[in-house]
């Protein structure tokens, strides 16, 4: 982590727990285990799963990556993550909310939209029909890797921050939780359908297909395909909350690789690919994906006010405190 802020500091392992040679050898088998049993799993599909499948694998290889750590520690990383995993849980269970409720689902006005931004045209549509218009082209398990990144990286920054800083990792995990709520508001009130849903509907003329490359070509297309439609929600498409983690793990780390400016390259280049995975494979317009941009935006402001608000009182606080102690000792 040579090069990252210095805010980066492991927690100190207890030298009492193991012998040297035994945490070493623990360490190495217990991470190798834990990588094999991941590939494994991704290569059949168990993941991406559910939250409390997705859950289950971020604790797991914190403690696994900690392993040599008091046990005190492992302890805590269950506390510290279950008030989270039962947060995004009750997210889950409520972003259909609006169509259970009978809110209107807007389709035709997003398709005027978007064509009023492209005279006309739709960016999805223009871009199937000269890129995939002879089927899927070689490179579609290319954006099968962007697209799968939304359920992975933003859980393995998490992750990473924990094991290194714990203060890093709150602040971090206060604005994908913030983030989540606002497009949660959203699709409740503004319940919008994606590109593809709306074609299929009859909103949209022209076909659109899910072109996600989901799979990455190692997974079965019917267990992808299947694995989408579980996961697909054709009441959740404004904002594009897969552009907006996309965008937060990028703004979130941009400082963090200052000193190896190489590194920045992807990072900008992250948000782009997302995007445009999102529209060319009929999950998003670009609107949506603007509007991911802007939730993060205002995500950064109000979670940013709202620590400076509190160090205020903290800092009060501690004001107060040391006033007291000197009239105390004053008057003693």
């Amino acid at each position: 982590m040579t090069g990252l802020s210095t805010e980066f500091t492991r927690t100190a392992v207890s030298e009492e727990e193991y012998p040297r040679g035994t945490r070493r050898m623990l360490r190495v088998a217990v991470r190798y285990a834990y990588l094999i049993a991941l590939v494994a799993a991704v290569l059949t599909g168990l993941i991406p799963g559910g939250r409390l499948t997705e859950a289950a694998w971020i604790l797991t290889g914190i403690i696994a990556f900690s392993i040599d750590r008091p046990w005190r520690d492992h302890v805590r990383v269950v506390v510290d993550w279950l008030p989270l995993v039962a947060v995004l849980l009750v997210y889950d269970f409520t972003r259909d909310l609006a169509d259970t409720v009978g809110m209107p689902l807007r389709m035709h006005e997003l398709v005027t939209v978007e064509r009023w931004f492209f005279d006309g045209a739709l960016p999805t549509v223009w871009l199937q029909q000269h890129l995939a218009e002879d089927g899927q082209p070689w490179w579609t398990p290319i954006i099968g890797i962007v697209y799968t990144t939304h359920f992975i990286v933003p859980w393995a920054v998490a992750a990473i921050f924990y094991l290194y800083s714990r203060p890093m990792w709150a602040r971090y995990m206060r604005r994908i939780l913030v983030l989540s709520y606002l497009a949660l508001v959203t699709y409740i009130l503004v319940p919008a359908a994606p590109p593809w849903y709306a074609s299929r509907e009859g909103a949209i003329d022209e076909e659109v297909r899910r072109i996600s490359g989901f799979g990455l070509g190692m997974v079965s297309p019917d267990v992808s395909a299947k694995w989408l439609e579980d996961q697909g929600n054709y009441v959740a498409a404004l904002p594009s909350l897969h552009t907006a983690f996309a965008v937060l793990v990028t703004v979130t780390l941009w400082p963090l690789v200052r000193r190896r400016w190489w590194l920045r390259v992807p990072l900008a280049l992250f948000p782009f690919a997302m995007a445009f995975t999102l529209v060319y494979g009929g999950e998003h317009y670009v609107i949506d994906v603007l509007l991911g941009y802007l939730y993060v935006g205002i995500t950064i402001v109000v979670v940013a006010m709202w620590e400076r608000y509190r160090a205020g009182r903290a800092s009060v606080g501690e004001g107060e405190a040391v006033v007291e102690q000197r009239r105390v000792g004053a008057d003693a």
